[in-house]
């Protein structure tokens, strides 16, 4: 590599964005002198993202980027709300305009909120109107909802598919620019789509499809090659005829997993680019918008024995991913999708492939990462979004549905800023989502029910079958016994008699989701108190041996595990990679400034 530092690089995943004022057909919420395509908050309350917010998300990050003089960002895939047409050019205006101002550069790779096949598919959102009613705007005329007070069809919600869905992206990697030193995809250095075909074979055999792959190699500045892979998987579903509804499977928790399957010469072409990156000295990262690395620290087997096969299971890479890409001479990936902030490392015969999952604008922990890179290190940082204030159109908005439906939002609007908005939004999914949707009800009960110490009562306690745990350990409380016992756990935890006291069980969840998903981040957000306890519980039902999955206090061993992995995994801040080594190190403050100010 040249001995000049290379720019730094600013890494987006899951932006989601949503354009507020856009105009999808229908009236809107008039405010002012603007009109809002505003998206309900109940179904915000529902979902694992947040919606109207994604607006200013992006543009703060954007300018966030350019005020640390960052010309080079990567869009790791989901930069739109759902491909809706749209959407998708209000991204490419707000792109464009970045680059016109600050002279930014953007390499995006899709995700599978972005497109779709090779026809896409039709798209369908609720909006708040005036009178706290909602309208339904949806690309498929067929569309009926009851509770809507109009369904309007609109062709700009349509989601489309390759290569149609990727021309407002053309400037953004997908395309050959003449200012790029080097661009390249699996098929040469072609960027016609009828030039970057691929088949694709239905499992039964009888259909094949013929599809296009948005994959490319880019040199963007001398000595670093950034390796954009489109790891959309679409598989023709058997018996359905091409063209007809449901004919290709949705590509959501394919993923790697269905690369290995139906996309291996895109593994022989990056075997070929990682060999010539040695060979000419370039520094070489990849990029794609799923995971390649199990980025929930080894859990999926506690997951699965707790909860079943969970949609986040469902999308965790199996190890046979990272043994492609090491034999392929990868060593780091970033990846988006899951929306957690993880580091994970898989090693094998002295060789190593570290994943850098991102985490999304729209999610907690709500933030990007900025990577730099030199000689031997690849430094990277972690940069919140959370103190970006709620921008007061949303306010405004929110009341305007709130009040007359009288919408049970938890605290999210009694937040001053946007990391306190996302960080009890994943607070509200516990109950609203989370508990009803995956948790088994026994448990789900419990957790509504009880609070830490009725938790730590029940892991003194015998065997229970879950139906009885609840009931039982309250009456334990009562006690003489078990207070004892309790009482002198405490003390050798050197705990105060109350360090658990008024921590319900719910709010213990939230915390544990939180740190699911932002691992070394969520620690901002929990309590020092908190975490104290959360690490006595844990030890408790670690020293005590529960491994009978069938009685509770089996399954909350399960959790408290779990919960201890979240708190222990690499370093997923601000931290350093050794690309011949593998070692992951936190970086000091001291670094850190010395960095920002290059």
């Amino acid at each position: 590599m040249p001995s000049s530092k290379p720019p730094r690089i600013a890494v987006i995943a899951d932006a989601h964005f949503h354009d507020l004022y856009a105009d999808y057909g229908f009236p809107g919420l008039a405010h002012g002198d603007r009109r809002l395509s505003f998206r309900l908050l109940a179904d915000t309350a529902r979902s694992t993202r947040v919606f109207n917010e994604s607006y200013f998300a992006l543009l703060h990050t954007l300018d966030d980027i350019a005020a640390r003089g960052i010309r080079h960002v990567v869009l790791l895939g989901d930069y739109s709300d759902d491909g809706q047409v749209e959407t998708v050019r209000s991204v490419r205006r707000v792109l464009d305009d970045y680059a016109a101002r600050f002279g930014m550069r953007f390499y995006a790779t899709t995700g599978n909120h972005d497109i779709f096949g090779a026809a896409g598919r039709h798209r369908a959102k609720r909006f708040l109107n005036a009178d706290g009613s909602y309208s339904v705007v949806s690309s498929d005329p067929n569309v009926r909802d009851r509770g809507a007070r109009e369904v309007v069809a609109s062709s700009l919600m349509y989601c489309e598919g390759y290569p149609d869905g990727l021309k407002e992206m053309a400037d953004f990697g997908f395309y050959p620019r003449p200012d790029d030193i080097h661009w390249e995809t699996p098929f040469g250095r072609d960027g016609d789509p009828a030039a970057r075909l691929y088949d694709v074979h239905s499992p039964d055999g009888w259909t094949t499809r013929s599809l296009m792959d948005a994959s490319y190699l880019v040199e963007p500045f001398a000595g670093v090659w950034l390796l954009m892979i489109d790891a959309n998987v679409f598989v023709p579903v058997d018996g359905i005829a091409p063209g007809e509804p449901g004919d290709l499977a949705d590509s959501t928790s394919a993923g790697w997993n269905a690369m290995l399957r139906h996309k291996r010469f895109v593994l022989d072409w990056m075997r070929d680019v990682a060999a010539r990156a040695r060979r000419e000295g370039k520094s070489l990262l990849a990029f794609s918008h799923y995971p390649v690395v199990d980025p929930l620290d080894a859990t999926v087997e506690d997951e699965m024995a707790l909860l079943g096969r969970t949609g986040m299971v469902e999308r965790i890479p199996q190890a046979a991913v990272a043994e492609a890409l090491i034999d392929a001479g990868i060593d780091i990936h970033f990846s988006g999708h899951l929306h957690v902030n993880d580091t994970a490392r898989h090693a094998r015969d002295g060789r190593f492939l570290i994943n850098i999952a991102m985490p999304s604008l729209v999610a907690f922990p709500c933030a990007y990462k900025v990577i730099t890179i030199d000689e031997r290190t690849i430094d990277v940082e972690t940069i919140g979004i959370d103190a970006m204030p709620i921008d007061a159109d949303l306010k405004w908005a929110y009341e305007k549905e709130v009040v007359p439906s009288g919408l049970d939002a938890g605290g999210m609007l009694d937040v001053a800023d946007y990391g306190g908005f996302v960080s009890e939004h994943i607070g509200h999914l516990v109950g609203r989502r989370y508990l009803k949707r995956e948790w088994p009800k026994e448990l789900a009960a419990l957790f509504r029910g009880l609070d830490l110490t009725d938790l730590a009562v029940l892991a003194l306690m015998e065997p229970l079958a879950p139906p009885d745990a609840a009931t039982a350990a309250m009456a334990a409380r009562d006690d003489a016994p078990m207070r004892a016992r309790l009482a002198d756990w405490l003390s050798a935890e050197r705990l105060e008699p109350t360090a658990l006291s008024g921590i319900k069980a719910l709010d213990f969840l939230a915390d544990w989701y939180r740190l699911r998903m932002g691992s070394e981040l969520a620690f901002d957000w929990i309590s020092r108190e908190r975490l104290v306890a959360y690490g006595a519980v844990e030890r408790l039902y670690a020293e005590a041996g529960w491994t009978d999955a069938g009685s509770m206090q089996g399954q909350l061993a399960l959790i408290f595990r779990m919960y201890g992995k979240y708190a222990a995994g690499l370093p997923s801040g601000d931290f350093r990679i050794d690309r011949e080594t593998g070692s992951i190190t936190p970086m000091v403050e001291e670094e850190q400034g010395m960095r920002q100010a290059r």
